[in-house]
């Protein structure tokens, strides 16, 4: 490479510096993310048609779930739903698989109303000793 040729390339990669630095990043895509730890085929169900139900609310994408199940042959499988680490939600699942459609849609209206009311708890209290989780 010439002296003439780095002379010109170094203002050209410093202006490809600049302007990639200048650009603001896009929107991080995974602000929130709805985690499921289903094993049965019911739990399987309950959760895509809650995570369907849930995708519906405005602003859920900004709120990170998880749903786990805990399955029993004795008692049924034990659902339940967790936002910053706390329990919102929980329920048995049905036998009958026909119902679980309901309860998942119904379950995401719950969470959601339980989420918003969390985050706006969260917000009010403002202790210096506590993070933001530990309220």
């Amino acid at each position: 490479m010439s002296p003439n040729a780095r002379f010109f390339a170094m203002p050209a990669l410093w202006l490809t510096y600049a302007i990639a630095a200048a650009t603001p990043a896009p929107a991080d895509s995974a602000d929130g993310v709805v985690t499921s730890q289903a094993i049965t085929v019911a739990g399987h169900d309950f959760c895509q048609y809650f995570i369907a139900a849930w995708r519906d609310k405005a602003g859920s994408e900004r709120y990170t779930l998880a749903i786990r199940e805990r399955p029993s042959a004795r008692w049924g499988s034990e659902v339940w739903i967790e936002y910053a680490q706390r329990r919102i939600f929980q329920t048995h699942l049905p036998p009958a698989r026909a119902a679980i459609r309901s309860l998942g849609e119904d379950a995401a209206e719950i969470t959601y109303q339980a989420v918003l009311e969390a985050d706006a708890q969260r917000k009010l209290i403002n202790d210096a000793d506590l993070a933001p989780d530990e309220f």
